[in-house]
């Protein structure tokens, strides 16, 4: 995806009968990304207000070839912390129903000053250090830290680190969406790493593999036209369930923004 198509994405509509409209960004594929809907639910949110954490659940697969809509509901304002909630969905064949893809609900707010404190910082590393590698949900550039990536069969340990900057996006009111997008994608790869003789290739073809919920947290503003490391760790992976995480910071060490998702990995039934 590149940038143009990016921000494409992020253009709500209203359709006839007055309901948002999300745009598909992928129509010709098998279902819709979850990290495009994470996406534009932040952008949803007025820009007097700041998305500091989103969670989402996804009940079932959204279907690219079919409308998709929003609702939003401003449950609550305050002075500083504000509450939002959202049902993405598609119409069915009978009237009065709907097809519910997604559930979230996002806290807004408006920083405060205050205390500044930080666990542990990544140490300073050159990008361009790192190998170069295409990682096509990502809308910029971006280099493989780790030895080895996603597509190799090998049965290593579930992590996963890389740098990218979206060099397009010098508008730093679209960071948290960049972040959002790409969050929901490797996650689920980074487990399959773990699997002898299996990798995210399989996915969807050898092995069953879905998102059930995902959770992001945004600790303070970030440009995504600078470079960002990522670091992703898969957790845990039992009863066809896996949970991973994983956190951002900015080439100096600082946190800014972490996450989390819950998955369906299991083999397809013979």
């Amino acid at each position: 995806m590149n940038a143009d198509q990016f921000r494409a994405m992020l253009e709500l509509g209203r359709d006839g009968d007055g309901r948002t409209v999300l745009p598909v960004a992928h129509g010709a594929a098998e279902r819709i990304f979850g990290g495009q809907i994470l996406a534009q639910l932040v952008a949803a949110v007025t820009p007097e207000r700041t998305v500091k954490s989103l969670h989402v659940a996804f009940p079932r697969e959204g279907r690219p070839h079919d409308p998709l809509y929003l609702d939003l509901e401003n449950t609550h304002d305050g002075r500083t912390l504000g509450v939002r909630r959202a049902v993405v969905y598609q119409d069915t064949q009978h009237i009065g129903e709907r097809r519910v893809v997604a559930t979230g609900t996002m806290l807004v707010d408006r920083a405060d000053d205050g205390y500044n404190y930080q666990f542990n910082a990544v140490a300073h590393a050159d990008p361009l250090a790192a190998r170069l590698i295409n990682f096509p949900v990502v809308p910029g550039e971006t280099r493989l830290i780790s030895d080895i990536g996603l597509d190799d069969a090998s049965a290593v340990p579930a992590e996963l680190a890389f740098w990218m900057r979206c060099g397009d996006f010098t508008d730093t009111s679209l960071a948290r969406q960049v972040i959002a997008y790409v969050s929901d994608w490797p996650l689920i790869g980074t487990l399959l790493k773990a699997v002898p003789g299996t990798s995210q290739q399989d996915a969807h073809v050898r092995v069953q593999t879905g998102v059930v919920s995902h959770s992001i947290w945004f600790h303070q503003p970030f440009d995504v036209s600078e470079w960002l490391r990522v670091e992703i760790r898969g957790d845990r992976l039992a009863g066809g369930r896996g949970f991973g995480t994983g956190a951002a910071y900015t080439q100096g060490g600082s946190l800014v923004a972490s996450f989390a998702q819950e998955s369906v990995i299991r083999p397809f039934a013979k």
